[in-house]
């Protein structure tokens, strides 16, 4: 998977780029398939000089910190990792500070755990070991997608910008 082909692009886009029969598993064909979508500006920015110089745990460090660093903005609060996201998605006692959720009605509070669970395990399981070492070198192919991971959640953090902006330019 090559999800990294133009870093300047606000849009993200998927397409079935190929599927092709590469085997059978259990009597069923198996097939491959890639696709390509353009990360989220913020991840770019910081990710891309990185990655093209073949740092990969670097460019996924740097773009899990951009995601950190962002949601302390929204949120107000210079905590980090894990005790972060639960601090700024969690809605016990309060609401959460930052709604990234698209849900209404009865998904809504399962799509908020969801979220909050999705951002503090990027938080645990690769920020956290990229930041207190072990340096160890991440595949290509698993960066890309960690990066498309990590700009997941950047675009998540952009649905509470918009909530924000239209909450402050009234009705």
């Amino acid at each position: 998977t090559r999800c990294l082909s133009d870093w300047s692009s606000d849009v993200c886009s998927s397409d079935l780029l190929a599927t092709v029969p590469v085997g059978s598993e259990g009597g069923k064909s198996t097939e491959a398939m890639e696709v390509t979508c353009m990360l989220h500006p913020l991840i770019a920015e910081v990710a891309a000089e990185r990655y093209s110089g073949g740092f990969y745990y670097d460019a996924v460090r740097s773009a899990l910190q951009a995601v950190e660093h962002r949601v302390q903005n929204l949120a107000g609060t210079t905590e980090v990792g894990e005790r972060l996201m639960g601090f700024a998605f969690g809605n016990k006692p309060d609401p959460p500070k930052i709604t990234a959720t698209r849900s209404t009605g009865g998904s809504l509070e399962s799509e908020q755990n969801g979220m909050q669970f999705l951002f503090k395990g990027a938080m645990g399981a690769l920020r956290n070991p990229r930041m207190h070492g072990p340096d160890e070198k991440d595949a290509r192919d698993e960066a890309d997608e960690m990066l498309v991971f990590a700009s997941f959640l950047m675009r998540r953090l952009d649905i509470e910008d918009e909530q924000r902006i239209a909450a402050s330019s009234g009705p």
